[in-house]
Formats: C-alpha cells, sequence, structure tokens
C-alpha cells in the first residue's frame, strides 16, 4: 500500500508540473551528466547506494527494497495516464501549487507506510533511519530534510544550474524543507498505529554493523 501511494503522489506531482522529490530530481540529473536512461539509472544508482549503505544498517534492506527497485516506476507510469484520462490540466501555478498540494501529502504518506512497517526501503530513505539509529540525539526529520536539501545542491551541481530543464522545480524545494516533518507526522499520526508500534520505530531498532537485522 505505501508503495502504491508513493507512486500515486509522484504521479500527480509529474502531471501538475509541481517538482519531484529531492531523490528523483538527483537520478534525473544523473541521467542527464551520464546520458543514460532514466529508467536504467534508477537501478544502477540505488544498488551502489545500497552497497554503501547496507554495512552500516543492515535492516534497509528487505522486500520493500526489490519492489521499491522494481515497481514504483511502473506504478507511477500507469496512474498517469488513468490521471489524464479523468482530469484535464493546464498548467498554471494555482494549478502548480494544488497538485503539490495533494501529491506532496500522499509521497509522504507512502513512504511513511512502507519504511516504519520493517520490511525494506530504498536506500535512500533508509539513509535517515539509520543515522537516528546511529546518532539519536537529532530527530528523524532533522536528518531527513539536511539530506534532502544536500540531494538538491548535488542535483542542481549535475544539471549546472540549468533550470530550464525542469528537473528542479519550485515542489522540489519545497520537498527538500518538509518532507521529512510530514513524513515524520505521519509516522505519528498513522504508519506506527498500523503497524502496532508506540514511540519512535527509527530510535527502537538497535544499529547492527553484522548479522541479522535488529528487531524494531
Amino acid at each position: 500500500m505505501g508503495q502504491v501511494i508513493t507512486a500515486c503522489g509522484i504521479a500527480i506531482c509529474l502531471e501538475g508540473k509541481s517538482g519531484v522529490d529531492p531523490f528523483t530530481a538527483f537520478l534525473q540529473g544523473v541521467s542527464h551528466v551520464s546520458g543514460i536512461s532514466f529508467a536504467a539509472i534508477v537501478p544502477i544508482v540505488n544498488i551502489i547506494m545500497l552497497i554503501l549503505v547496507f554495512p552500516f544498517d543492515r535492516s534497509i534492506f528487505g522486500l520493500g527494497t526489490v519492489i521499491n527497485f522494481t515497481v514504483v516506476g511502473v506504478f507511477v507510469d500507469y496512474f498517469r495516464p488513468i490521471y489524464r484520462s479523468v482530469f484535464h490540466v493546464e498548467y498554471s501555478l494555482g494549478s502548480m501549487l494544488l497538485h503539490l498540494a495533494i501529491g506532496l501529502p500522499l509521497f509522504c504518506l507512502g513512504v511513511s507506510m512502507y519504511i516504519t512497517c520493517d520490511l525494506g526501503q530504498c536506500p535512500y530513505d533508509g539513509i535517515a533511519p539509520s543515522l537516528r539509529r546511529h546518532f539519536p540525539r537529532c530527530s528523524y526529520r532533522a536528518y531527513r530534510m539536511v539530506q534532502d536539501i544536500i540531494t538538491i545542491l548535488l542535483a542542481l551541481i549535475l544539471i549546472r544550474f540549468d533550470l530550464s530543464l525542469g528537473i528542479i522545480a519550485l515542489g522540489t524545494v519545497i520537498m527538500g524543507f518538509f518532507i521529512g516533518p510530514i513524513i515524520g507526522f505521519f509516522n505519528k499520526r498513522v504508519s506506527n498505529r498500523m503497524v502496532g508500534i508506540t514511540g519512535d520505530i527509527f530510535a527502537a531498532s538497535k544499529p547492527t554493523t553484522g548479522g541479522s537485522p535488529a528487531p524494531a
């Protein structure tokens, strides 16, 4: 359910030309620089990130990781023509903001659901929880916000600050500041309750450097 809702949120943002989330913008920047198709870049970058992150926190890998690699893009491509067949959207600032107001919360709710069920996640989504487990002095929201802002800056560098490419938009910047807090809100108010967890799931799991993933 989390992956489906995430894909729905991305599709709505794309249809409204609101800007994509920071990691998708980064992937598009890598695709732009390398000349490799976006569809091929997604698994390549994710596998490299998984190799880098996995030794520090093995709990990020699971069924959710595999589904994220292979299914989310398919869902996005499936939802977009359905959305266009139902709604005729003419681009304007108001339309962009409306799509962002709908797509961003859906994206964050989906991410919250699939990372909270503790069945693995995209390596990028696993960085902030892993930092939270290892260095609990800062909140998940703080780690995620800093991570997203850095990722946006990297994406801008990759595209040489050429905003005409449409890779970075207003929604991307807004997401960089608010994805973390919104995901944290959904964790507390929705996802934790769905899986029967009280407190902070990211602080509940002990950091691991070897052996089996620590239970939440």
